[in-house]
């Protein structure tokens, strides 16, 4: 009866309505039992341990419950584009990774006298590429590549750039540069440094000659058209704050002083003075193209991070 009715609703031989029976029963339990996604994460607590502690050095203080999620997501972002260098097989594919197993399988054995394509398949038999460090960033690096490569970018157009130009006007300034000889006397008093810069004024000194009054400074005697910001990194704020409150177009070319550093006590000769700027697009054309192509490839990276993320159970904790 029932062949009977399987043939009247369903023509065909009864091999095909059971093969078409299991084709609805396979995909409605795949759709009420999907196959669990592998799981990525948690963190490896190493590694943010070391984050933390860098960042701790670099700012003065301990990271923040923000900071630390933030590590958390780069580590879960490196995990992942580590995994899918490796399903990739991109460590079979690599000679640079090669030769570092073969420099790990040479330390451990010092004596061996085999070849290099052996020491590279025994260092991969021994998950060499699983747990060397220098492996795992040479990987990141090779998928973060690979994906940017495939995502077809272009160098950023003139228009591109004109209208980045254009959004950033008000941030792309030329700094004030300023060139001055000086001569160093060390810790003394204002009431000596005085002395001294009337004798220069006195004999008409130029710097080559009014040096030999000093005494030796590390950083030189000369220095060309810095910033400020690069004068205070080599004679501190208070030398900087004083040298600014001096200069105009009366005191270019002559001797000012003494002025304080970190140091002590210098005389100063302004050579020249630039004020800060405007910058035009031609100056800064070559930044501008290399900033907008990192963030394009930033993008590019996200994007297929973001895929990838979606086939992975991620555990933060």
């Amino acid at each position: 009866m029932s062949h009977f009715i399987t043939k009247r609703i369903f023509p065909g031989p009864v091999w095909l309505h059971f093969l078409l029976l299991g084709a609805v029963l396979y995909a409605g339990l795949t759709a009420l039992y999907p196959e669990p996604k592998p799981i990525l994460g948690p963190p490896n607590a190493t590694r943010l341990t070391v984050m933390a502690d860098s960042y701790a050095k670099l700012v003065g203080g301990q990271p923040t419950a923000a900071d630390m999620e933030r590590f958390v997501d780069l580590e879960l972002r490196d995990e992942l584009l580590f995994r899918e260098a490796l399903n990739r097989r991109l460590h079979l594919l690599d000679p640079v990774i090669d030769q570092r197993i073969v420099r790990n399988m040479r330390f451990l054995s010092p004596e061996s006298l085999l070849d290099n394509a052996t020491l590279v398949e025994q260092g991969r038999e021994l998950n060499m590429h699983l747990t060397d460090e220098v492996i795992r960033r040479r990987l990141l690096q090779v998928m973060t590549q690979l994906i940017i490569s495939a995502a077809g970018l272009t160098e950023p157009s003139d228009v591109a750039l004109e209208a980045a130009f254009k959004a950033g006007t008000g941030d792309f300034r030329e700094p004030a540069r300023v060139s001055f000889s000086h001569v160093f006397l060390g810790e003394v008093s204002p009431l000596a440094g005085t002395t001294v810069l009337e004798r220069i004024k006195a004999e008409a000194l130029l710097p080559p000659e009014a040096i030999r009054l000093g005494k030796a400074f590390l950083s030189g005697f000369h220095f060309t058209n810095l910033s400020w910001l690069e004068v205070n990194s080599r004679l501190g704020r208070e030398f900087v704050a004083a040298l600014q409150g001096t200069i105009s177009d009366q005191t270019l070319n002559t001797w000012v002083g003494p002025i304080a550093s970190v140091y002590g006590q210098h005389l100063v000769y302004l050579e020249s003075y630039t004020p800060e700027r405007d910058q035009r697009l031609d100056e800064v054309a070559d930044k501008l193209r290399w900033d907008l192509k990192t963030e394009a490839e930033k993008q590019a990276v996200d994007a297929a991070v973001t895929k990838f993320m979606a086939g992975y159970e991620v555990r933060r904790r």
